[in-house]
């Protein structure tokens, strides 16, 4: 029975472990008017969870481009969550 409970308790911890990979640094996305360098890890650690942006998983965002980015995304939660630059520069050309 104890060995039953070492044994759960450590799937457990793999489990909740699995959740919190660590994040890439930094990603950077060319752009005509100017690169985007998006802090992820930073991002990452203030929301604290991954399934904000990455609903169907880790590791990529479905369908993202320069709408998402300008609308929901991006730009979307900066202006719901009252932090984070909204304007062109904030973003595009290192800004």
């Amino acid at each position: 029975m104890e060995c039953k409970v070492h044994v759960a308790v450590a799937v457990a911890i793999l489990i909740v472990g699995a959740g919190t990979a660590s994040a890439i640094e930094t990603i950077t996305f060319p752009n005509r008017i100017g690169q985007v360098s998006f802090p992820h890890k930073k991002h990452q650690d203030a929301l604290g969870q991954c399934r904000g942006c990455h609903e169907k998983g880790p590791g990529k965002i479905d369908g993202f481009d320069k709408v998402l980015a300008h609308g929901k995304g991006c730009k979307g939660c900066h202006e719901a969550m009252k932090r984070g630059p909204v304007l062109c520069k904030g973003c595009h050309g290192g800004g």
